[in-house]
């Protein structure tokens, strides 16, 4: 099984008040795919990547990746799971500034014990996959939006991740580079294998999808 979540619930706590944010949720997934996860601001969506990617822990219920019992892991067993497994893209992209494009997509190899040069040299092949071998060593502040965004998807998928997170990863861009951006990231997941699972606004990517879920009033139920 690549993926099962079982009565997932997420409590915060607000003063005196508990907020419910995920209501027993549950999925299964036994196949690499595309997953769509929809639903209005402050539904959860961001809140059940962030459990399935092991950044926060559910409040109560079980995580398996790949038949592995997340929940019994330690902090350091969870972060080193993390980094070998999952890969992100948020709508922000969350690039380094200081660093320039191949060393901001490199740094997940390097994070995970490859050299250097052998990181970077890396990088610069997945830059050339989407024709931005020009840019090796540009500085991020002069990138334009959607180089940004492809360099933020280059630097989730240069370690092969298990599964791809992507918490809104064209809500920054406008209607056409959205669905470039998109279908880059796709194609590059389906081509490693890579499990893909995304939160979005942008109705218009649902076709894209393999199966798409909403998350409502703390619920999941698929969309059709």
């Amino acid at each position: 099984m690549l993926l099962s979540i079982e009565n997932i619930v997420k409590n915060f706590e607000q003063g005196k008040d508990t907020l419910q944010v995920l209501n027993n949720i549950c999925l299964r997934v036994d196949e690499k795919k595309n997953i769509g996860l929809i639903g209005p601001s402050g539904s959860g969506k961001s809140t059940l990547l962030n459990i399935i990617g092991l950044i926060d822990a559910p409040t109560r219920g079980t995580l398996k990746i790949d038949n592995i019992n997340c929940d019994i892991l330690d902090q350091d067993q969870r972060t080193a799971f993390r980094r070998k497994n999952i890969g992100f893209i948020f709508q922000n992209n969350q690039l380094l500034h200081d660093f320039n494009c191949q060393e901001n997509i490199a740094l997940p190899l390097i994070l995970n014990g490859t050299g250097y040069n052998a990181a970077v040299l890396k990088a610069q092949e997945m830059l050339e996959k989407l024709n931005l071998q020009e840019k090796f060593k540009s500085k991020i502040s002069i990138l334009s939006g959607g180089e940004k965004q492809r360099v933020s998807v280059l630097r989730a998928l240069i370690k092969k991740p298990y599964i791809l997170l992507a918490d809104e990863p064209t809500g920054s861009l406008d209607e056409n580079n959205s669905i470039k951006v998109f279908n880059e990231i796709l194609k590059l997941a389906n081509s490693q294998n890579t499990l893909t699972i995304t939160a979005t606004h942008n109705l218009n990517l649902i076709k894209k999808f393999d199966s798409c879920y909403k998350l409502e009033k703390g619920r999941l139920i698929e969309y059709t």
